[in-house]
C-alpha cells in the first residue's frame, strides 16, 4: 500500500472479537482500514490473532486502558461490538467522555438498548435482526457491501439493510415483486428477494423473472431509518 493510502486508512479500534467484531474487522481490513481488536477474554484475543488481526487483551472499563489504545487520541472510529448490551452502553459512556466527537458504532436488537445506547452517546447503533448480519452479505456483491458499509458506518448518508419477512395476512403477501413500487411509496429499494419456491438464495431484483410474494418470502431492501419505520408502521398495523 502507497505511503498516500496509508494516510487516508482510518485507525479503527473494535471492542469485541466475537462473530460480529470478526466479521467487521475482516470487511473493514480488506477496504485498507487500520483495524485493532480487543476483548477481556485471553482466549478471543488470541483467535483474533490467528485470524491475522492486531488483537490485544484489555479491561475495557478501565479509562487508562481506553486511553492507551487511541480512545481519544488517534482513534478515528470505535466500534462497541461486546456481547451483552449492558457492557455495550457503559463502553459507549466511558468512550463518549473522553471523546466527544468521536464516531461510535455499536450493536443492539433491543428498542430500548437501543435507544440507551443512542442516550449514551452512540453515532450510529446497528440492528442485527434487521441487517441480518451476514447470511445476507455473504449472497451481495462485495463492492455494493462496501459502499454500504462506508455510508452506514461512517454516516455519509443514513441507510440501513434490512430483511422484511413475508407473513400471510400482510400487505405483501400475494403481490408479484413488481407491483410492490416500494421506491415510490416508502423510499426504500428492493435489492433482492429469498422467494421460498425456488430455494433459500438471495435473487437480485434485476433478475427478469416475476416473484410473488408467498409466506415465509424474506424481501432484502435499502433505505433511510425514517422510511423503515414509516414502513413497518404500516406492515404491522394491517397485520394486526
Amino acid at each position: 500500500m502507497s505511503a498516500e493510502g496509508l494516510s487516508q486508512a482510518k485507525k479503527i479500534v473494535i471492542v469485541g472479537g466475537g462473530a460480529v467484531g470478526l466479521e467487521v474487522a475482516r470487511q473493514l481490513t480488506e477496504r485498507g482500514e487500520r483495524v485493532r481488536v480487543v476483548d477481556d477474554r485471553e482466549a478471543v484475543v488470541e483467535k483474533a490473532r490467528a485470524q491475522g488481526f492486531s488483537a490485544e487483551r484489555i479491561s475495557f472499563q478501565n479509562d487508562e486502558e481506553l486511553k492507551r489504545i487511541g480512545i481519544g487520541g488517534e482513534v478515528d472510529v470505535l466500534f462497541a461490538l461486546l456481547d451483552d448490551d449492558a457492557s455495550n452502553v457503559f463502553l459507549v459512556i466511558s468512550a463518549r467522555a473522553m471523546a466527544p466527537e468521536l464516531p461510535i458504532v455499536s450493536i443492539s436488537g433491543v428498542r430500548d438498548t437501543i435507544e440507551r445506547l443512542h442516550a449514551a452517546g452512540a453515532t450510529k447503533v446497528i440492528d442485527p435482526y434487521r441487517i441480518s448480519g451476514y447470511k445476507i452479505y455473504e449472497r451481495m456483491h462485495r463492492p455494493l457491501i462496501a459502499e454500504t458499509l462506508e455510508h452506514t458506518v461512517f454516516g455519509k448518508v443514513n441507510l440501513d439493510i434490512a430483511e422484511i419477512h413475508v407473513r400471510e395476512g400482510c400487505f405483501l403477501h400475494g403481490k408479484y415483486l413488481d407491483e410492490l413500487s416500494l421506491e415510490e411509496r416508502y423510499n426504500l429499494i428492493v435489492l433482492g428477494v429469498v422467494d421460498r419456491e425456488l430455494g433459500d438464495h438471495l435473487i437480485f431484483a434485476t433478475d427478469p423473472r416475476r416473484h410473488r410474494m408467498d409466506d415465509g418470502d424474506v424481501l432484502v431492501v435499502i433505505g433511510p431509518e425514517e422510511a423503515f419505520r414509516k414502513f413497518h408502521a404500516q406492515l404491522n398495523a394491517v397485520e394486526q
